[in-house]
């Protein structure tokens, strides 16, 4: 068909790569990078967590430095606070009884409204930043490193940007894409989805817990075995599969098969139905699966002539199945589609090339 006109080594090269390759080395990039960060973390947070993990108390004799490696605790009574719920925190202040040891300290809403007038808080000091406020009732944590929730953000990303790639080759692949007659019926790359989705239950919770490399090693090594096994069954599953053959058609009996015609408007009722007829008598439209031709239109010899087959284009053909091909004809110079699965397809341009209905090729 003329539609079929690019080279057949080089056809299988582009689905080869596209349907295969770079799906498979971006599931390994994505779930590679996602077990080095839930192993390793994010290194600024990780630094600045065991810094702060391994800070002393300042000595008692030093004078008070609120800047310095070591811990600073300081007394202080609330006088007031205010809060307002905003994504900026700016409005959020604790007032502390006599400006000791300062006037007031710009805190995040939750911190502002856990603490009430009248509150005695220990105010904790390190490397310049405001720690913790702590009273009899309540600790909040201000400042303190949390490299866990980092690490587990970064790595969810990591596994969905992947997925969100995979996800685009498939439809890429699928998009409008032309198919040859001989082309094998290759299995969807959503199986390499599965990889990512079982990374994503070891690797994200392993990054958020942190404990450490004695136990994360082990448990990321594990997973990614586990991952690996299923890449390998993707790989596997997606390879090269047997030539797509027509549906059998017996000599003298009619097949009746879903296919439809896509056309723009105004619409030719001859063609509106929802399978076609095909063996015995000359191809008809039908409203029904059969058995039997009631009711069907009859296609008239020589009414189309077929232009190539291609796979449905997603924007503009949502009603039509995804696993379906479409057929582009011409009706006396008009554009015509035929949608149907792939085999019932192939046998209807078949039986137009067989009937002689001035195919191009």
């Amino acid at each position: 068909m003329s539609g079929m006109s690019e080279p057949a080594p080089r056809r299988r090269v582009g689905h080869f790569v596209r349907a295969r390759l770079l799906p498979l080395l971006l599931c390994v990039l994505a779930v590679a990078g996602a077990a080095g960060f839930a192993v390793v973390g994010v290194s600024s947070e990780e630094r600045r967590d065991r810094d702060w993990r391994a800070a002393s108390p300042c000595p008692a004799a030093a004078p008070v430095d609120v800047r310095a490696d070591c811990v600073t605790t300081l007394p202080a009574v609330i006088e007031r606070t205010t809060a307002k719920l905003n994504r900026s925190n700016r409005d959020d202040w604790l007032y502390f009884s006599g400006g000791r040891p300062v006037e007031r300290l710009n805190v995040s809403y939750d911190t502002a409204t856990a603490f009430e007038a009248g509150d005695h808080v220990t105010l904790t000091w390190w490397r310049g930043a405001l720690m913790k406020v702590a009273s009899e009732r309540h600790t909040a944590n201000e400042g303190v490193p949390r490299p866990g929730g980092i690490a587990g953000g970064v790595v969810f990303c990591v596994l969905v940007a992947g997925a969100l790639v995979v996800l685009t080759l498939v439809r890429r692949r699928r998009d409008g894409r032309p198919v040859a007659a001989d082309e094998p019926a290759s299995p969807s790359v959503f199986t390499f989805l599965l990889p990512l989705g079982v990374a994503a239950l070891w690797a994200v919770p392993l990054a958020g817990a942190r404990p450490g490399r004695a136990v994360a090693v082990p448990v990321a090594a594990v997973g990614l075995l586990v991952v690996l096994v299923l890449l390998a069954r993707a790989w596997q599953v997606s390879g090269r599969t047997t030539p797509l053959e027509p549906r059998p058609l017996a000599e003298g009996e009619d097949v009746v098969l879903p296919a439809r015609f896509l056309q723009g408007m105004p619409s030719d009722p001859g063609l509106q139905g929802s399978h076609i007829a095909v063996g015995a008598g000359p191809m008809a439209v039908l409203s029904h699966g059969g058995p039997g031709r009631f009711g069907g239109k009859e296609i008239p010899e020589g009414r189309f002539a077929v232009q190539g087959i291609r796979r449905p284009k997603r924007f503009m053909e949502r009603t039509v199945p995804a696993h379906w091909n479409v057929a582009e004809l011409l009706d006396s110079g008009t554009p015509v589609r035929l949608a149907a699965a792939p085999a019932d397809l192939l046998l209807l341009v078949q039986e137009l090339e067989r009937a002689g209905l001035g195919v191009s090729r």
